[in-house]
């Protein structure tokens, strides 16, 4: 009788792991020229992002200004850089909040985006920056899709 009870707890466990896992989504960006497409990603925790399209283009959270390097990042994420040309696929995205990027070969034409996980906890942080340029953009389309 305890062997049966484990057995259909096990098997309850491994439904409940499979139905959460099924139920994060992948967004596909695409990049075009200077533009990634769409800009803004809305998803849950939990869910991915791939870029297709990569050629000649790069994803990265690191943004070089004059006092250093930064990342527009909710605290405790990890950001990441793809190689160039390459398609990529984020990890799940786990913790809450807004991620900016950017590719760096086209930064100079404001070719970036931000993706929103669940709720913006780190926009009014990001705000604070007071981010100038296609940086500034980018936090504007970040406010409004939270809107």
């Amino acid at each position: 009788m305890k062997y049966g009870k484990s057995l259909i707890a096990a098997a309850l466990s491994a439904a409940a792991m499979m139905s959460t896992s099924a139920m994060a989504e992948n967004h596909v960006v695409t990049a075009a020229v200077t533009a990634f497409d769409p800009m803004v990603v809305v998803a849950q925790p939990g869910d991915t992002v791939s870029w297709e399209n990569m050629n000649g283009h790069i994803t990265n959270t690191v943004f070089t200004e004059a006092d250093g390097e930064h990342q527009y990042i909710p605290e405790g994420a990890t950001g990441w850089t793809s190689a160039m040309g390459e398609n990529f696929t984020t990890a799940p995205l786990t913790v809450e909040g807004v991620y900016l990027y950017k590719c760096d070969p086209h930064w100079g034409a404001g070719m970036g985006g931000a993706i929103i996980v669940g709720n913006a906890t780190n926009l009014d942080a990001i705000k604070a920056t007071n981010p100038k340029g296609a940086l500034k953009r980018l936090v504007k389309k970040a406010e409004k899709a939270v809107k």
